[in-house]
């Protein structure tokens, strides 16, 4: 199966750890992701760097992520961005989700520090 990821370098503002969502900050730099309403959310990053280092950030596709809590696949197709650059089910009015679960027959739900996989689609999907 081919990969159809966009994947994009960008420079560390701080520490990133590997699968943690990003965003771009006032300076084109990327730093981890800590609100679900945070619209600069640009991906999810491929590696740990620390400040002043390039780190490959898939911006758009299919990418591992981390889990900030439990989520059952079959109950919760959608998440959003939660603390430390982690994810969770997407719920409740002005949270964006920043993409859709992909789920498996060896995987049907994650609990808080699991890896997940995700199509990644960026905070398009804000519900009123």
């Amino acid at each position: 199966m081919a990969d159809n990821s966009i994947i994009q370098s960008f420079i560390a503002a701080g520490t990133i750890t590997e699968f943690a969502l990003v965003s771009i900050d006032g300076n084109g730099k990327v730093a981890v992701t800590t609100a679900s309403d945070d619209k600069a959310c640009v991906g999810v990053a491929q590696r740990a760097a620390s400040a002043g280092e390039a780190v490959d950030v898939v911006i758009s596709g299919v990418s591992r992520v981390i889990a900030g809590g439990s989520i059952t696949f079959n109950s919760a197709s959608l998440v959003m961005a939660t603390t430390s650059g982690n994810v969770a089910t997407h719920a409740t009015s002005g949270n964006y989700a920043i993409g859709r679960i992909i789920p498996n027959i060896n995987q049907t739900s994650a609990a808080a520090n699991d890896q997940l996989s995700i199509v990644f689609t960026g905070p398009n999907n804000l519900i009123p």
